[in-house]
């Protein structure tokens, strides 16, 4: 049995007749974000006091539960938009379930970083939030393919994986995305180089091209860690990944780079290489982790892709 709590006042909202231009609504919320305890009666109350009736919420206190309990819902009930309340890793696990679904997502940001929702300037204020559903504007999103999980921001093998490693809930919950430098400081104190071979399509040919290097990053959107800069061209509608490679370097050398990580300056860096391709096998010597929006989840060798306009997005209208 799926850990979640039960939808508030589920009689009275189950009467509310959903609008048309909504359809059928799902909330679920991963109650072990940082917020998302506490913010699950609020967005129940903001969507039904804005008149978007639900037919279905949860709030999950297991993240790992959050994907099985949407799948099984989705099989039994027709659903037209999803809302999920949630961080980067959340919605990313629920991405390739409703990919190439005529589902709406609705995001709110929750978590500690929020880039997916930052990448589409979707603000954390729950009110706001819920307004920018309700007005229905939507764009289609890429989805970045890792072997058979997707991937929102940013997939990375190298310093990426140590400061996910070194990161705990606690720390994020406290102290929120500084919790990203502590962990960052003490992964860069401990590098260690690893031999990488990719394999990628560049102007319809096969390139490859071999890296002492301390990370290599593969990126879907623009943003990793609570608003760095992995890759400052990218897109979510570019059907493009960018990939940056962080060749071996010095303690002080990478220290020097660090600022330029905030505007994505860092990638005319002599020893970062940065290019676009549409797909790209990530190869090592020896097997490594591998970070998918902030969850270690797989390892080496890993072919990655880009799967366009998979997914579609509520977001703020462009004026």
């Amino acid at each position: 049995m799926l850990e979640s709590q039960e939808l508030p006042q589920r009689a009275a909202l189950a009467q509310n007749t959903p609008g048309r231009e909504m359809g059928r609504v799902v909330v679920v919320v991963n109650a072990k974000s940082r917020q998302g305890e506490a913010s699950f009666n609020n967005i129940m109350a903001e969507l039904q006091s804005q008149g978007i009736g639900v037919v279905a919420g949860r709030a999950i206190k297991n993240p790992v539960n959050i994907k099985p309990w949407l799948e099984e819902l989705l099989e039994k009930t027709e659903v037209d938009t999803v809302i999920v309340g949630a961080g980067d890793g959340s919605i990313s696990a629920l991405a390739g379930t409703l990919a190439d679904r005529k589902i709406r997502l609705g995001v709110i940001p929750l978590g500690t970083a929020n880039d997916f929702a930052r990448t589409l300037n979707i603000p954390k204020d729950i009110k706001k939030v819920v307004e920018i559903i309700k007005a229905g504007y939507t764009e289609r999103v890429d989805l970045g393919l890792s072997g058979d999980k997707c991937f929102l921001n940013v997939a990375s093998v190298g310093l990426g994986v140590e400061v996910a490693g070194k990161m705990n809930h606690s720390l994020k919950k406290w102290i929120g995305p500084l919790a990203y430098g502590v962990a960052a400081f003490e992964a860069f104190s401990q590098r260690r180089p690893i031999h990488f071979k990719l394999t990628y399509k560049e102007a319809g040919h096969e390139t490859i091209r071999e890296f002492k290097a301390l990370q290599v990053a593969v990126a879907n959107g623009r943003y990793f860690g609570g608003g760095i800069v992995s890759a400052p061209d990218a897109t979510l509608d570019d059907s493009l990944l960018s990939v940056t490679v962080l060749e071996e370097m010095g303690l002080l050398e990478l220290a020097r780079i660090i600022p330029g990580l905030l505007d994505g300056s860092y990638v005319k860096h002599p020893k970062v290489q940065h290019f676009n391709t549409t797909e790209v096998l990530v190869e090592t010597r020896r097997t490594h982790r591998v970070n998918l929006d902030g969850e270690v989840c797989q390892r080496t060798p890993l072919r990655f892709k880009v799967h366009p306009a998979a997914l579609e997005v509520f977001v703020p209208r462009p004026d």
